[in-house]
């Protein structure tokens, strides 16, 4: 382990504030705290958190937890390498992602296969891959936090006709991602003091790759043709996401279907941010078994093309740094992020996936995309597509004039593009949120930042 289980046995074991449901409400020979939201230990507390480890699996209220549910559990897989992993051969790495639409799409491919191998029959438990190690980011319990089945958090909802949803309906969405034991290293040098995180040390080594795997709600009938649900066939999985029961109102779980998956790989010939990033989206007219194989590319992208607008796009000019696949699903084509980058079905189309990860910063100056009105003309929005250098910060934006700014408190220091990783560091050093399962073994340093004048990530 990367740190010590400091005063892992001085909290209660099996404390849930003498409630004591049947069956309890973690996994077996776990520590199951009663604990307040922001994860204080308190015999009051109206949430409960498992530990394992270190970190947390999950905080969950209590209130979610189905009647006599018996598992499985989220475990958090947190043993994080204590050295950097030996180099290892990389199959994306012979191929030229560069070249065109096919050698785009190979790309892609290898990153998702590799993903997916030993994790399909592992359900995507990474303790129970025989084939490699995969880590979850730790800390993401507060907001949209992990849930107790399968350790998604909520991510952005789908509505108004998109994807073909009927008018007025929206649908939730739910994803959980995975790093690689390259990606792993970095994360535990970050947190290696769980309540002061190193932000020196976020800059991830040649290889780094995370997969994440997203989930909807929606069903066959909110789409506005039910026969052609865009969903048919996917894999599904049941979460607790707070659905309660028709005729009773107790909790129960949810069903979400498999819609889209994303990839991301550090890669030194991907200049100048050093990253790829790709995603898949899936396709209810492929044959493919496993259903999981069903994916299709959307496209990858390695740069946000600067100056490119909507204008570009509708006089014919190419973009330089994207790759959109000729396999892409009809629906997802149609869903592309801003001037035709590529963005998968689930995420802003006002964005584009490098466009809004490299907004990953703290302290948290500026919104993941030119959402809001004040930054329309395009010439606002284009200051999201530029082109940053490996661990140059986004820097500060005022979200009223949508214009540049000096930071108030401090320089942000870039994050490396993981949006998982800000979110983890906002929780903790914002928001002063509390690891049940360390305390803290001194106070915390510096000053802590508004989280009133500070958009929470929530990816």
């Amino acid at each position: 382990m990367f740190v010590p289980a400091l005063a892992l046995a001085t909290l209660p074991l099996a404390s849930c504030g003498g409630r004591k449901p049947e069956p309890p409400p973690c996994a077996p020979d776990t520590r199951c705290l009663t604990v307040t939201p922001e994860g204080k230990v308190d015999p009051a507390g109206t949430s409960v958190a498992q530990c394992t480890g270190v970190f947390p699996d999950y905080i969950v209220p209590a209130e979610l937890f189905p009647p006599d549910y018996a598992g499985p559990w989220f475990a958090l897989a947190q043993d994080f390498p204590p050295q950097p992993p030996p180099a290892q051969d990389l199959p994306w790495r012979k191929i030229d992602f560069k070249a065109g639409k096919a050698e785009a799409d190979a790309y892609l491919y290898a990153l998702r296969d590799y993903s997916f191998e030993g994790m399909i029959e592992a359900d995507f438990r990474p303790r129970q891959d025989t084939t490699r190690r995969w880590f979850h980011v730790p800390l993401m319990n507060y907001h949209h936090g992990r849930e107790l089945v399968h350790g998604v958090t909520e991510e952005r909802p789908l509505g108004d006709g998109e994807l073909g949803l009927e008018p007025g309906v929206e649908v939730r969405n739910f994803a959980v991602g995975f790093y690689n034991e390259i990606g792993a290293y970095t994360i535990g040098q970050v947190l290696a003091r769980p309540h002061d995180p190193d932000l020196s040390k976020a800059r991830f080594g040649q290889g780094a790759m995370v997969f994440k795997i997203l989930f909807s709600a929606a069903r066959s009938e909110d789409f506005q043709d039910p026969d052609r649900d865009i969903l048919a066939g996917a894999p599904q999985w049941q979460i607790a996401a707070g659905d309660k029961d028709d005729a009773t109102g107790a909790p129960r779980l949810t069903p979400v279907r498999l819609l889209q998956m994303d990839v991301a790989v550090a890669d030194d010939r991907a200049k100048p941010s050093g990253w790829v990033f790709g995603t898949f989206a899936f396709d209810r007219d492929a044959t493919d078994e496993p259903a999981w194989k069903r994916l299709r590319p959307v496209g990858l992208m390695w740069g946000n093309d600067p100056g490119y607008t909507p204008g570009d796009q509708k006089a014919g000019k190419p973009l330089r740094e994207s790759i959109v696949s000729d396999q892409i699903p009809a629906y997802a084509a149609g869903h592309l992020g801003w001037a035709g980058r590529v963005n998968g079905p689930v995420d802003n189309p006002v964005s584009a996936c490098m466009s809004c990860h490299q907004v990953a910063q703290y302290p948290v100056a500026a919104d993941l995309g030119p959402f809001r009105d004040a930054c329309d003309p395009d010439k606002k929005r284009l200051y999201w597509f530029r082109n940053l250098k490996a661990g140059e910060a986004f820097g500060a934006v005022d979200p009223h004039t949508c214009e540049p700014v000096t930071a108030k408190e401090q320089p942000p220091v870039s994050l490396d593009l993981s949006l998982q990783l800000a979110s983890a560091v906002q929780s903790v050093k914002s928001y002063k949120n509390v690891n049940p399962c360390s305390p803290p073994p001194e106070p915390l340093q510096g000053m802590p930042v508004s989280p009133i004048e500070e958009p929470r990530i929530v990816r």
